[in-house]
């Protein structure tokens, strides 16, 4: 993440990471997915155990050796191909859905000084916004996201997960130069 730099005299009024409660949906999520993946390889596991028992009386240590009993159907390479596959899944999905948001989200960051609104996002490749506070036209917050409103653009910086999203909201929307409207 690049170094965010300070001008001499410049006053940091807010500094926030993202509220705990984000961690929530991730890690449920997570619990979810490893209950349904490991409930089909356990699946999968008793229907290999099962064909080592009808060939050959006993189960193997290592699952992996029962397609190379003889007489094993050939379900059963299917099987151990889909058991890996199933871990593989497993993996990516705690990867995308959990792992990578816990990892980052200490990286993300609010900072607002008394001359701009600085925001990190927090991800491999960390992005960092900086919008000069004369510069956002409005401030909206709903629940835990503060939408800010930039002059030339059309859509809005989106912060998510923001804790105290009201008291950041109102912070901003104090500070920003309001312009007259011109009359047509």
């Amino acid at each position: 993440m690049p170094k965010i730099r300070f001008e001499r005299g410049e006053v940091i009024l807010a500094e926030l990471s993202p509220s705990r409660r984000s961690v929530i949906f991730p890690v449920l999520e997570l619990v979810l997915a490893t209950g349904v993946v490991w409930l089909l390889i356990g699946l999968l596991d008793a229907h290999l155990a099962d064909e080592a028992v009808r060939v050959a009386g006993y189960v193997p240590d290592h699952l992996a050796e029962v397609p190379g009993l003889p007489g094993v159907a050939g379900t059963a390479t299917a099987a151990l191909w889909g058991r890996r596959v199933l871990l593989i899944v497993w993996v990516w999905i705690a990867w995308r859905r959990c792992i990578r948001h816990l990892l980052f989200r200490q990286r993300s960051r609010i900072i607002l000084t008394d001359r701009r609104l600085v925001t990190a996002s927090g991800d491999w490749r960390s992005r960092v916004v900086e919008i000069p506070l004369d510069q956002i036209v409005e401030v909206r917050q709903r629940g835990s996201t503060v939408n800010v409103w930039t002059r030339g653009y059309r859509i809005p910086v989106r912060l998510a997960d923001v804790p105290y999203a009201a008291d950041v909201a109102a912070m901003v929307d104090e500070r920003i130069v309001r312009y007259a409207r011109p009359v047509y």
